[in-house]
C-alpha cells in the first residue's frame, strides 16, 4: 500500500508537469518529420514514389490569378514529364484580389495548386509514383511566374521499416480489382 507521503509527492510532480507548461518556439515543417538516416541514405523496401511541395513567394500577382497561366504551367509540368490526367482538371478562380485553386488527377496521382496572389505566393503539391520524376521546379516557377523565391521539398513515399508487414503477393491482378 502506498503511504501517503509517496503519494502526495507524486501528485505534486503531475501537477507541477501539468501546471508549468514549457514554452517552445513554434516546430518549422522541417523538424516535423522524424530523422532516420536510414530512411533518408537508403532505398525504401516499399517505394510508392515522391512528393514535391513547393512555395514559391515574390510571384507575379496578376500571373496568380490567371487560370490559363497556372493552367498553362501544370500542363507543361504533366506534358513534360509524360503523365496522364484523369478527366478535366477542377479548377476555381477566386474574387479578386485573391487566386486560383488547380487539382489535376493523375493516373500517376496528383498535382494541386492553390495561388494568393495578394501575397505573391504559389503553392504545389505534386505526388507520382513514379521513381523518377525529377523537373526544374526553380527555373520554370521563377521564369513562368516571376518568382523571387522557391523553396522545394522533396519526400520519398514508401516503407523503409522491416518491421512493417505489407500484404503479400498472393492476389491475382483480377482479385486484387475486385
Amino acid at each position: 500500500m502506498m503511504s501517503f507521503e509517496t503519494h502526495a509527492t507524486r501528485a505534486t510532480t503531475i501537477l507541477e508537469i501539468n501546471e508549468a507548461p514549457q514554452l517552445h518556439p513554434p516546430a518549422r515543417f522541417e523538424d516535423a518529420a522524424p530523422k532516420n538516416a536510414a530512411r533518408d541514405n537508403a532505398a525504401p523496401l516499399v517505394s510508392v514514389g515522391t512528393q514535391w511541395i513547393v512555395d514559391a513567394s515574390g510571384c507575379d500577382p496578376l500571373k496568380l490569378q490567371s487560370l490559363d497561366e497556372i493552367g498553362d504551367f501544370c500542363r507543361s509540368l504533366i506534358d513534360s514529364l509524360g503523365l496522364h490526367v484523369i478527366g478535366e482538371p477542377a479548377s476555381h478562380r477566386f474574387a479578386s484580389p485573391h487566386g486560383v485553386t488547380m487539382l489535376y488527377l493523375l493516373s500517376e496521382s496528383h498535382l494541386a495548386v492553390h495561388t494568393y496572389p495578394e501575397h505573391g505566393l504559389a503553392t504545389f503539391n505534386f505526388v507520382c509514383c513514379r521513381e523518377s520524376a525529377d523537373w526544374p521546379w526553380e527555373q520554370e516557377i521563377r521564369q513562368r511566374l516571376g518568382a523571387d523565391h522557391v523553396s522545394l521539398q522533396i519526400l520519398r513515399r514508401g516503407v523503409w521499416d522491416s518491421t512493417i508487414t505489407t500484404p503479400s503477393n498472393e492476389l491475382s491482378s483480377t482479385e486484387a480489382l475486385g
